[in-house]
């Protein structure tokens, strides 16, 4: 059918989508100039006036009419909330953005499931294509929760600023459900008695690669990048936050109650694993000045206790965890067995430990721990 030449208006009771009009400038100023607007995109830096007006009267109107890009205003409350785009060229791909005050309500994955259904049933769009500069959070999980199939990074793939930066990619067919495909872990807050189990901050990327450059770390975790720079932590930490949002795994830094200063780090992941859905392994590392304080062993109890909680509840949901550790690793393997963890097997040359010369393969023990077991 002939896709029409100028926006129709599309609603689903909350959220309205509606043609761009000369009312629109200011908001459409203030949205570009947004700090992370402008963190996260290559709009025109200054934005002015003149860029909105000729946004509206130039750029939108000829999308429409050339049926090369769908543009929309994102509305609530009769009021302007955002913008969201389908560009209909090859390969289509959607675009979109909302104003600070806006956020963190749902409303621009209602516009964009209205945009999908449009660009599918009318415009016969084949598939829809999502992408960002990797570390945009926000912006993957809109279409994270509309359905879109996360596709993996793509090194130098997204311009920004007049460079090639690293971008996430995703995807959404017709016929598939626009709603998560997986479980977005939450990184709740855990409070023990000496230690805050939180999210990471840029404080913490250097506490991380003085952690991780350490003799003994390296030794025990020789897969760890070699320097081990605060960019190589800020990429940890990213990837963190990207497998929480793909159902992978939950990481908190480890920080003093007092000061916050990160002391340690702690893992609970394999939760996507599809033969045993509900079990889990727990993987831990301290800095330096932190050992010998029961740091992580406080750090892992906390961990124990939210991942065996009912998901209902804001936990894990998890019947059954692990630990795995060198056999000759006498601090890790004293951290499972003072949580109450069972050894149950030795496996022979299990694992490379050491660097360098020293690289060896060692054997491997593993515990388990039961929610039908615990205290």
């Amino acid at each position: 059918m002939p896709l029409p030449t100028s926006a129709p208006t599309l609603t689903d009771g909350v959220v309205t989508l509606r043609a761009h009009t000369a009312a629109d400038l200011d908001a459409l100023v203030v949205l570009a100039r947004d700090p992370e607007t402008v963190r996260w995109t290559s709009i025109p830096e200054p934005y002015e006036q003149a860029d909105a007006r000729r946004w509206v009267e130039v750029t939108v109107p000829a999308g429409w009419r050339e049926g090369t890009a769908a543009r929309w205003v994102v509305e609530e409350d009769g009021g302007f909330a955002g913008q969201v785009d389908v560009h209909l060229g090859a390969p289509p791909f959607v675009g979109y953005g909302l104003l600070a005050a806006a956020r963190g309500r749902g409303l621009m994955s209602r516009a964009l499931r209205l945009a999908a259904h449009w660009a599918f049933t009318q415009a016969d769009a084949p598939v829809l294509h999502w992408w960002a500069q990797a570390g945009n959070l926000a912006s993957w999980r809109v279409a994270h929760a509309c359905g879109f199939t996360f596709e993996g990074t793509r090194r130098r793939a997204v311009r920004r600023s007049g460079e090639l930066v690293d971008g996430w990619f995703a995807s959404l067919m017709p016929d598939e459900e626009m709603a998560p495909r997986t479980t977005w872990w939450p990184l709740p807050e855990l409070r023990g008695e000496h230690v805050r189990l939180r999210p990471h901050t840029d404080a913490d990327l250097p506490r991380i690669a003085e952690a991780c450059s350490d003799a003994r770390t390296r030794h025990w975790m020789p897969a760890l990048p070699h320097p081990y720079t605060v960019e190589s932590a800020r990429a940890f930490v990213l990837g963190c936050r990207l497998a929480e949002s793909l159902g992978q795994k939950v990481t908190w830094a480890v920080a003093d109650r007092d000061d916050d200063r990160l002391l340690a780090n702690v893992s609970v992941f394999r939760l996507d694993d599809d033969l045993n859905p509900t079990g889990g392994e727990i993987e831990y590392w301290a800095h330096p000045d932190a050992r010998g304080r029961g740091v992580v062993g406080e750090a892992v109890d906390l961990v124990v206790a939210h991942a065996f909680a009912p998901r209902e509840e804001g936990g894990l949901g998890r019947h059954r965890l692990q630990i795995g550790a060198s056999r000759d690793n006498t601090a890790s393997r004293h951290v499972a067995e003072r949580a109450g963890f069972t050894l149950v097997g030795e496996v022979h040359q299990d694992a490379v430990v050491g660097v360098g010369a020293d690289r060896t393969l060692d054997d491997g023990v593993w515990y388990e721990l039961l929610t039908s077991r615990r205290g």
